[in-house]
């Protein structure tokens, strides 16, 4: 019976916990988090938090991982993922950001990286590490597009796709951090068209063919 449940239980509780923290962590940050809140969240004892966790450290470790790999499976299967045209996943990936934020319809809860590289990036080397890791791989996604677009669609000024690419992590980070304290997306969205904007003088269009951004929602601890 004891062997039964032992066996059940691990993956179901530490998923509880993992996404209590990232849920926690995200509204609050890491430091405004305790253990008893996780656990109270969760719905799970203290003793059974650190049966799977040493520390709230590794916690957040695994939070962090849980939230990347969340992250990248829903962009990779967004609708803009299936567009044929690199400028159109480009504009279509601006679009998805905006409506996986929330939209208009309520505030974003901010990305739990941001949260963690604003509160731990003095604090904690690993868990900076991690959030560059996130930052980089980010950029290097929307890179790729960007310089295919220049391919097919030859740009009327200079353009640097790899600059352009970490101009859109600042610009998306920094207006998650904005709309978060402002309590509404208007200034992620304004960002982000005015970002939109600027990539079409770039490519010399005057607009783009607005493209689905609907979201699944898979995960809701991720949106």
């Amino acid at each position: 019976m004891s062997n039964r449940v032992r066996s059940n239980e691990p993956s179901e509780t530490k998923r509880k916990l993992v996404e209590a923290g990232v849920s926690l962590m995200r509204a609050r940050g890491y430091n405004a988090t305790t253990v008893d809140d996780i656990c109270a969240a969760a719905g799970v004892t203290k003793g059974g938090f650190f049966h799977y966790f040493g520390s709230k450290d590794e916690l957040a470790k695994a939070a962090l991982d849980f939230f990347f790999e969340g992250k990248v499976k829903q962009y990779e299967e967004a609708p803009f993922r299936k567009l044929a045209d690199p400028l159109d996943r480009v504009f279509g990936r601006l679009d998805y950001v905006e409506a996986s934020s929330g939209g208009d319809s309520r505030p974003t809860k901010g990305c739990l990286f941001g949260v963690f590289a604003q509160e731990m990036a003095f604090a904690n080397p690993e868990l900076r590490d991690a959030c560059l890791r996130f930052f980089t791989k980010i950029a290097e996604n929307i890179e790729r597009d960007l310089a295919d677009a220049s391919v097919v669609h030859k740009p009327v000024f200079p353009f640097d796709p790899k600059a352009t690419a970490m101009l859109y992590v600042a610009i998306v980070q920094g207006s998650l951090m904005l709309a978060k304290v402002a309590g509404t997306n208007a200034i992620l969205k304004s960002n982000i068209e005015q970002l939109r904007q600027s990539l079409q003088q770039t490519f010399g269009v005057a607009s783009r063919p607005s493209t689905s951004a609907a979201v699944e929602t898979a995960c809701p601890v991720l949106n």
